[in-house]
């Protein structure tokens, strides 16, 4: 049998219809991947895309939880500051950041994300930045004042307080009623 190389294979060209058979089969395969994220990794589909997230280099989420311009980082790549927020000790770190209101801007879920535990939330009650990033995800905070009222005093000692209560009028409510 001799090899025919694919761009002559054309089975209109008479010289290689008798090396042919006469008859011309296609045969596509598709194949799929079927490996399983390991412990600690998830997988994200963006359209054909597939990329594995694996949480587990705390060091690094800790360096750039103490990197001054992690809002910039975020513009670029918002999933960058929910994998800071997922280490415990990093989401420490992020809670007390001087500009917790503009990396609050790149990533609106950044309250859901801190108040996971109870004293990354009691930390980001005193950063003068929480009112920006209360305003942006007040769920977030609403569950941690209904689990631990600790952390709703010291929201009310917040020198911005003042401005969460006039931004959400029903944060100062839940307050009052769970004070």
């Amino acid at each position: 049998m001799q090899l025919i190389p694919y761009a002559l294979a054309d089975s209109s060209t008479p010289e290689l219809r008798p090396q042919l058979g006469g008859t011309t089969t296609t045969t596509t395969t598709t194949t799929t991947d079927t490996t399983t994220p390991l412990k600690g990794q998830t997988r994200r589909t963006f359209g054909d895309v597939t990329a594995a997230r694996i949480r587990s280099d705390s060091g690094m989420a800790r360096r750039l939880a103490k990197y001054h311009w992690l809002d910039k980082v975020g513009e670029s790549d918002p999933q960058i500051i929910d994998a800071v927020a997922s280490h415990y000790t990093a989401a420490l770190i992020l809670a007390n950041h001087p500009r917790l209101g503009e990396i609050a801007e790149t990533d609106h879920y950044l309250c859901r994300r801190l108040t996971k535990w109870k004293t990354v939330a009691r930390r980001m009650a005193q950063n003068g930045e929480a009112d920006k990033v209360v305003a942006l995800d007040p769920e977030g905070i609403y569950r941690v004042i209904k689990r631990d009222k600790a952390t709703a005093r010291r929201l009310a000692r917040n020198p911005m307080f003042d401005q969460m209560v006039n931004e959400n009028p029903d944060l100062g409510k839940l307050i009052a009623a769970y004070m």
